[in-house]
């Protein structure tokens, strides 16, 4: 793929934050070892200052140094720290392409993404001296005086693979449909499964893309479809093996298990690896659903609103799409 492509912003754009204009004067392109793809953009103010803003899985953060720095052995993915911080994720990433200005850094180097609960979020980078920590919060770039760039950007595209026997996707790559107001594309799909009790079921996730909103996913299962968005690990509290908080409501766990990816194709914003597998688990308040992704490097959450199918059918304009099958455990009871 081309790299200079895979973003919504461009070198020059300006903005401005906290009243205090700034310039977007180089960008970087990362590379996680687990196959994640973003961008570090180099924020100059007209001050002086500097800063950085992420564009990661279709969210923007802002980003300014902080000095303080917890030992490496004292992060632990999942784990509360004496900062107030919790524990995200935790790789090795390699820095593939730049343009612009830049700070000297190290091509690879360790790091750990951090979040808490007040909806702040931190990255830690360790080179090859003392390691370098930056706080900030994820934005909307219209509240940040950013635009997106007019052309089209380019994500990590799906190694080709033949289709499950029989499979026929209800959305194709390419699909266009406006929900919550927003005008999404259709850039990707997997094909996931689980297996409860001896029996495999499947589903599906298409990856939606606009340049301003960022990423969401549709998610279908026996006809039921959910709109979902990342949330922040700071935001989801756990409060024992059946209940999780978030926004101050109570989930009840639903299911859980062990998720494995069975096809995929279009662009995603990492490299997909059919067979991968991840530990999920739902937790349900209708019409809503938390779920989290768990593995030893890494813990995502993310929260979907179940979406009536006559909504995503008039949506992306489709005359039929499969009838649900039984009742979704967060669909809302009829009135």
């Amino acid at each position: 793929m081309k790299y200079e492509e895979s973003t919504v912003l461009e070198l020059g754009a300006r903005g401005k934050h906290g009243g205090a204009a700034f310039e977007l004067v180089g960008r970087t392109v990362v590379r996680s070892k687990s196959g994640g793809l973003w961008n570090e953009w180099m924020v100059r103010f007209d001050d002086g200052r500097i800063a950085f803003l992420a564009e990661a899985r279709g969210t923007f953060t802002l980003l300014f140094e902080r000095p303080f720095a917890p030992a490496r052995d004292a992060l632990v993915v999942g784990e509360p720290l004496d900062t107030g911080f919790l524990v995200a994720e935790r790789g090795q990433a390699q820095r593939i392409a730049h343009w612009g200005e830049e700070i000297p850094a190290p091509k690879s180097y360790v790091y750990a993404d951090l979040s808490s609960r007040s909806g702040e979020t931190a990255t830690i980078d360790w080179g090859e001296n003392e390691p370098h920590v930056f706080v900030g919060k994820r934005v909307a770039l219209s509240a940040i005086g950013l635009s997106p760039r007019a052309e089209r950007p380019r994500f990590v595209p799906v190694k080709a693979t033949p289709p499950p026997r029989g499979f026929e996707p209800c959305l194709a790559v390419g699909d266009e449909g406006t929900l919550d107001g927003v005008r999404w594309r259709v850039l990707g799909l997997v094909q996931r499964s689980i297996r409860i009790e001896g029996t495999r079921y499947t589903w599906e996730e298409y990856l939606l893309h606009d340049p301003a909103a960022g990423f969401r996913w549709l998610v279908v299962s026996d006809g039921h479809w959910n709109l979902v968005d990342i949330v922040e690990l700071g935001l989801v509290t756990v409060v024992d093996d059946d209940n999780v908080i978030f926004g101050g409501e109570k989930y009840r766990f639903y299911s859980g298990g062990k998720a494995r990816v069975e096809w995929a194709t279009g662009e995603m914003p990492w490299d997909v690896v059919i067979g991968d597998e991840t530990e999920v688990a739902d937790y349900v308040k209708a019409p809503y659903v938390v779920s989290g992704e768990f593995s030893s490097d890494e813990i995502t959450w993310s929260r979907g609103v179940y979406t009536a199918p006559e909504t995503i059918a008039k949506s992306f304009r489709k005359r039929v799409l499969p009838k649900p099958r039984g009742r979704a455990p967060n669909q809302p009871k009829r009135r």
